[in-house]
Parts: C-alpha cells; sequence; structure tokens
C-alpha cells in the first residue's frame, strides 16, 4: 500500500495538531492548507513524469541567504549579534544535510527499515545498496549572499546586522506567544527588513521570551494564485525565523551562543525542509500523512535520542509501520540534532517541486548575487517612503517616487493592525498617540516607514 491517501486525506484531515507547541525549543510552523496540499500535488506529478523521461536529469540549485541579525545594539559577537562564525557554521550544517552528507550518517543502521520497505513496496530508486530508505541529495546548496538588496557589495557576506533600537522596533523578548511573536515579526521585522524574496532566502535571527517554547519557524512555498493558508507567506513575510542561540554549531565553532552545546545547526536544516515543502513526519494528526511514501507514519513527534527500531506498531492504519518503527532520524522530527541525519527520496521530490514551480523560489540563484563582487559603481538609493504630515494630528498622505501605490497597512509598537486600506491617503484621528508601522505595497515592491501620531 502507498501512504499518499490525499482523497481520504481531503474528506478526513484536521488541520490543526497542537502537537507541534509542545516540545520545547522546536517547531512554530504552522501546516498548509489542503488546497494548497492538492495544488502542490498535482505539480509533484508534473516532476515525477519529467523523472521518466529519457533524457532527466534532476535540476541543481544554489539558494542565496541572507542572515538579518537583529539585536539591541550591542556589539558584533556579542549575543543576540552573533559572530559570523556561527553564521558560517550553520551554513556548513546546512549543505552537509542538503547533499546526503550529515556528520553524522554512518549511525544510519544497516538494516533500517528494510522489512517495512519491502512489505509496502517502495520503489528500488528510493532503496541504497542494502534496502533501506536511501539518504537523498537534494540537489540544492545555499550560499551567502555577497551583495545586499541594492547590489551594495556586503561587507560580511549573508550578514545584515540590524539594531532594533535605531529602528524603533519593540524588544523581540517581549512576545511570549506564537501569536503574538507572529504579529510582530511578519508585521513589523519582515517588511521592514525583507530583501527581495526571489533573491534571496531571508532568515531573521533574534532572541526570544523564555515563554515562547519553539526555536524555529518558516513559510512554505506560495504556488501561483494560491497563497497557503494559515501559513500564508507574501514577499514582505516570505523566509524563516530562528531563535539565535539555537542557529550554527557548537560542536563547528564553539566560540558562538548556544542555548546548550548540543545545538548543531538542525533546527535550521528542519526549517529549510519546510521552506521547501516539507511536513513533519506525523503529519497534521497521530498518524497523518506527510505526503511521502517512504517516510513510515508516525504517531507524534519524537524526542531525544532514541534507538532503533523506535516504536514499532505505534500506527497501523492508513500504513503499518510494523516492524521497523517511525523514522526519528529524519530532518522533520523533533529529536535532537544529533539523532537526525536523512531526509528521503520522495522529500526530494517536494523540494525539487518546489524550486521549480514556487514564484518566490524558482528563480534563487539566478541573480548572481552570491558571485564575486567585481565592479565598484554605487547604484543610486532607493526612493525612501514619504509621509506627511509626521508628526500626525488628522489627514497623513503617502508618497513613493516613480511608484503606484496598491495598499496601505498600519501597525502599532506590538504588531496589531489599526488600519489597511487601498488609498494612499488615511485618517489618523482613531489612533491613540505613539509610534506606528506603515507598510506600503506598490507596483515595485513593499516599502515600509514610521508615523508618530501626536
Amino acid at each position: 500500500m502507498k501512504k499518499t491517501y490525499l482523497l481520504l486525506l481531503l474528506l478526513s484531515y484536521s488541520i490543526t495538531s497542537g502537537r507541534a507547541q509542545q516540545a520545547p525549543l522546536d517547531c512554530g510552523a504552522e501546516n498548509p492548507d489542503l488546497e494548497w496540499e492538492y495544488a502542490f500535488q498535482q505539480l509533484i506529478a508534473q516532476t515525477r513524469a519529467r523523472m521518466q523521461e529519457a533524457d532527466f536529469s534532476p535540476a541543481a540549485y544554489t539558494i542565496p541567504v541572507v542572515f538579518h541579525i537583529v539585536h539591541g545594539g550591542q556589539p558584533v559577537g556579542t549575543f543576540p549579534n552573533l559572530k559570523q562564525g556561527q553564521i558560517q557554521s550553520q551554513m556548513t550544517v546546512l549543505n552537509q544535510d542538503l547533499s546526503a552528507n550529515a556528520y553524522n550518517k554512518s549511525n544510519y543502521p544497516p538494516n533500517a527499515f528494510v522489512q517495512w520497505a519491502a512489505n509496502q513496496q517502495i520503489p528500488a530508486a528510493n532503496l541504497d545498496e542494502n534496502g533501506r530508505i536511501k539518504i537523498a541529495d537534494f540537489q540544492i546548496q545555499l550560499c551567502l549572499a555577497t551583495t545586499d538588496a541594492q547590489g551594495n557589495p556586503l561587507a560580511e557576506p549573508g550578514i545584515d546586522r540590524i539594531n532594533y533600537l535605531s529602528k524603533g522596533w519593540p524588544n523581540p523578548t517581549q512576545f511570549g506567544t506564537q501569536a503574538t511573536m507572529k504579529a510582530y515579526l511578519d508585521n513589523i521585522v519582515k517588511p521592514q527588513s525583507i530583501w527581495d524574496v526571489t533573491r534571496y532566502l531571508n532568515v531573521w535571527i533574534t532572541d526570544k521570551s523564555p515563554a515562547l517554547t519553539y526555536a524555529g519557524v518558516s513559510s512554505v512555498p506560495p504556488l501561483s494564485g494560491l497563497p497557503g493558508i494559515p501559513n500564508s507567506a507574501t514577499d514582505s513575510t516570505d523566509g524563516i525565523w530562528c531563535f539565535a542561540k539555537a542557529l550554527g554549531s557548537f560542536q563547528l565553532f564553539p566560540a558562538g551562543d548556544y542555548v546548550s552545546p548540543v545545538v548543531d545547526g538542525r533546527t535550521m536544516t528542519h526549517e529549510v525542509g519546510h521552506y521547501l515543502g516539507l511536513w513533519h513526519i506525523w503529519g497534521a494528526t497521530a498518524c497523518g500523512n506527510d505526503f511521502c511514501n517512504d517516510t513510515p507514519p508516525a504517531s507524534d513527534f519524537n524526542s531525544g535520542s532514541p534507538t532503533y527500531p523506535h516504536d514499532p506498531g505505534s500506527c497501523t492504519s492508513p500504513v503499518n509501520n510494523n516492524p521497523d518503527g517511525e523514522m526519528f532520524m529524519n530532518f522533520m522530527d523533533y529529536t535532537i540534532g544529533s539523532a537526525k541525519y536523512l531526509f528521503t527520496p520522495d522529500q526530494k521530490i517536494r523540494a525539487q517541486t518546489a524550486m521549480q514551480f514556487s514564484p518566490f523560489r524558482n528563480q534563487l540563484g539566478t541573480h548572481g548575487v552570491c558571485a564575486p563582487v567585481t565592479s565598484s559603481s554605487e547604484p543610486a538609493p532607493p526612493q525612501p517612503l514619504v509621509i506627511y504630515p509626521n508628526p500626525a494630528t488628522g489627514d497623513v498622505r503617502l508618497r513613493l517616487e516613480g511608484h503606484t501605490i496598491h495598499s496601505v497597512s498600519v501597525f502599532n509598537l506590538l504588531g496589531a493592525l489599526q488600519y489597511t486600506g487601498v488609498s494612499a491617503a488615511f485618517s489618523t484621528e482613531a489612533f491613540r498617540p505613539g509610534v506606528y508601522f506603515i507598510v506600503a505595497r506598490t507596483d515595485r515592491g513593499v516599502f515600509a516607514g514610521k508615523l508618530v501620531k501626536e
């Protein structure tokens, strides 16, 4: 039997699992909508059909990355203004994990999932020479961007250091729930710092409240004309957030700042999996569907460092995971980093599909933003968003030279929406005195500014 019971799942699926928030310092990513998954399955079918053609060769992708390190004025190298070496160690781990070269892949038991794969008639292309589920090379690599959003050379490749105090942003540690942290990031931080999502993978690195029980969140690949509710991503929010002390590898760069010595970069590997269209291995419910036939079903997330076989028989329907149990070593589980070391071939197909078809993914690596900087010419600075009068007591008007403003949103310091509309003019009479952030979407991008209401 196969594991892709899409029609069944469309009829019986429960969109909220809740379990993703129970494991401390793990993933806060929300599940995509089933409408998104249905459309994604159509694209996966095209990828599979292409794989059957005689001249097929999987594309190799390179994704430029920018780490927006959000700090409160601390010197470089003082938490949360992380050292460059911690960022570089993270890149090393990501590229190892995506290329089937995880540092601990030798821990894969020689008989892992052999009997289960045979029982489920997993195709030979998904198996290695021992009959195990193959550790997949995604043929996707990441590189540190060498130029910024305006084409200027970066002093530190792939790093954009942002002092939230100089921006007038709140301290991220004051947001202790997923909802308030998401509002803070999506409505304040991201729109005012994001770089073109068709050119860069944007990663925001911040401190966090001790009450926040996850360490990473990613958007899923947007599909053309389909937002991917509830984890919808726009050109002002697409990307990954990671807790600063969960980033990088203690083993590779012990001089960094980590929540514990076991941090080895796998939080980011997990979130990049979501960024490329992967679900958690349990799907959205106990023994649910992650839409990959070669991952045995899991009854829940796993934590710690289990031994193989783990929980055989924990799922019997729609697919039995006897006798080999759950794939706790998959990067899309919640086990500690040193227990994880693989993605599967079906997960690779999803990642390749995202890179080929998602409008926010399929242009990545085509702009030369990781190439050596050879030109010293300076491009013209971007036009600022003009807000007048500012400070304001009544009506406000926005202007951006050479742009047509399509929509305007206004948020308070806590990221709560105060106004949204399509006009470049609006009234502030109902606003309380204080500081507000304005996000204007134009025909040429997303721009942000700050408004003071007197």
